[in-house]
Formats: C-alpha cells, sequence, structure tokens
C-alpha cells in the first residue's frame, strides 16, 4: 500500500479567442490523511517527547514532498465530525492526543500551515461534509458528538451516522463550521470530501424530511438540489470573506450513466446526487 494517497490536478486555462495556454499555475498535491492516523500521526501524543515526535514526523514528509517538487497539501482536518484545529462547535480528534475533546498540547492545523508555508507549499484543509462517525465513535463522542448535540440534523443509515443535507440548518451548521475554519486559520484552500449523499443512498432514511420540505419536486432532483445550495452558499461566502481562499471539492469520477455503457456503476449525479457539472457552472 502506498504511504500516501496522490492526487495530481492540472488546471488549463482557457483564452477568451479559444486558444489553449499553458497552465498559468499547476496543482501538484497530496492528500495527508489523519483519520485513523493513516498518514499522520501514526499514534497519539501524550507527553512533551510525543508532541515533538508527531510534528517532526509531519516535517519529514513535508521535507520528502518538497523534495519531490509537491506544491500543494490537502491535509484532513475534519474527519468525522472532529476536528483536528482549535473549535468552539466539534472536539478535537481523539487522533492526536488519544482522547476526543483534548488537543495535543498544539494545534496541529496551525502548525501544519506553518510548516508548508515554510517550504513554499499551500495547505488546503480537506473537510470531510456530511458522515459523522460509526456508532462507537459517536458513542465515545458522548455529549461532544453533533449526534448528540444536533439530533434533528442526523440520520443513521447502515452503522454510520450522517448530517442529513435535506434539513435546511444542516447547511447552517456546515457553513459556521466553514466560517470558523477559514476566519480562524491562514488556509490556502478548503476542499469538501463526501459532500454527497451517502453510499446506498436509496435507502437513506430522508422520506419524512422530503415530506416536508421538498414534496413538490421528484426526490432525486430535490436532494442534488440540496446539495447544489449548499455548496453555492459556501462557495459566496468565502469568496466574499478571502477571495484568495480556493474552494475545491473531490466528487465521484464518473459523472452519470451512459446508455452505450449500461453498466456503468456508481455514478456521482445518479448514485449519490452530486452535480459537479453545475457547480462549475
Amino acid at each position: 500500500m502506498r504511504k500516501y494517497c496522490l492526487l495530481f490536478l492540472v488546471f488549463f486555462l482557457l483564452q477568451a479567442i479559444g486558444a489553449v495556454e499553458s497552465p498559468k499555475h499547476e496543482i501538484r498535491a497530496v492528500w495527508l490523511t489523519t483519520i485513523y492516523g493513516l498518514d499522520w500521526p501514526k499514534k497519539p501524543a501524550t507527553t512533551e517527547a510525543g508532541r515533538k515526535a508527531q510534528q517532526q514526523e509531519l516535517c519529514s514528509m513535508l521535507d520528502k514532498l518538497a523534495d519531490a517538487n509537491f506544491n500543494t497539501v490537502f491535509l484532513q482536518v475534519r474527519l468525522r465530525g472532529d476536528v483536528i484545529y482549535r473549535s468552539s462547535i466539534e472536539p478535537a480528534s481523539k487522533t492526536f492526543s488519544g482522547k476526543y475533546g483534548t488537543m495535543p498540547g498544539y494545534y496541529p492545523l496551525a502548525f501544519a500551515i506553518e510548516e508548508c508555508h515554510k517550504r513554499g507549499m499551500e495547505c488546503h484543509a480537506w473537510f470531510v461534509t456530511f458522515p459523522v462517525g460509526m456508532d462507537k465513535a459517536v458513542k465515545e463522542q458522548g455529549k461532544l458528538s453533533v449526534v448528540k448535540r444536533k439530533p434533528k440534523l442526523c440520520k443513521r443509515h447502515n452503522g454510520e451516522w450522517y448530517l442529513d443535507p435535506g434539513v435546511p440548518e444542516t447547511a447552517d451548521y456546515i457553513l459556521s463550521l466553514v466560517k470558523e475554519l477559514v476566519n480562524g486559520y491562514d488556509i490556502d484552500g478548503i476542499q469538501f470530501d463526501y459532500i454527497r449523499y451517502p453510499e446506498q443512498a436509496k435507502t437513506f432514511p430522508d422520506k419524512a424530511v422530503h415530506q416536508k420540505y421538498g414534496k413538490s419536486t421528484r426526490l432525486a432532483d430535490w436532494r442534488r438540489e440540496n446539495i447544489n445550495k449548499m455548496v453555492y452558499r459556501i462557495y459566496d461566502w468565502v469568496k466574499l470573506a478571502k477571495p484568495w481562499v480556493q474552494v475545491s471539492s473531490s466528487p465521484l469520477g464518473k459523472y452519470n450513466r451512459i446508455e452505450r455503457v449500461p453498466n456503468a456503476g456508481w455514478t456521482a449525479y445518479e448514485s449519490v446526487f452530486q452535480d459537479p457539472k453545475m457547480w462549475m457552472e
């Protein structure tokens, strides 16, 4: 298994006349995963020596990435309803300290931003949007969990909890997290992961919510519009607050089904009600 999940993104800018020129800025990026300590940190820190080891571990990773000519890090900052930065809304992840709600003696996101910038690298906040934890994690978080604090916003589906995109207050809640993050930290961008309905979405328990808020619209269209509205709202706020902060997402690779390929399988548009094509317009 590779140590890092690599994401290479090249943006081609089209000129008004229609000629295609070389990219003005090329993003050479890595997703750096913090959930379960998959990339960083390898273990929680409960002592000063442990904290220094965590920090040195990240610095070594960044040095290798810089040497390999990477210029951007997508750092996972919101995992499953827990975060790696100072927040008055959601608990600190236990990944760094071993205990939910407790920081390891430093703020991992702030440290990562500083170290990325020292190396001339951008640091983008990788933000997992709707999943908020398996039953075990929710129980362990206790009263700190959004499931306990905001039960109206949450639905249990296949053993995992999710914020329900169809409940209007969900967008308010997500935006409050975004505001706290963008206002509080010198991030270069924010990337939204899982900004979609979950796997096996046909059985997602939102029929009553649909009847309450969108019964005049077909369920599939209503679900897509819930995501679209949230994307537009977040984007507009970020660009008003800090125009230089980039807003991105990692949608499913297949947009929709193609008639000549009847077994196209899992798609963004039909399976999880994402419409990234619309977002780009």
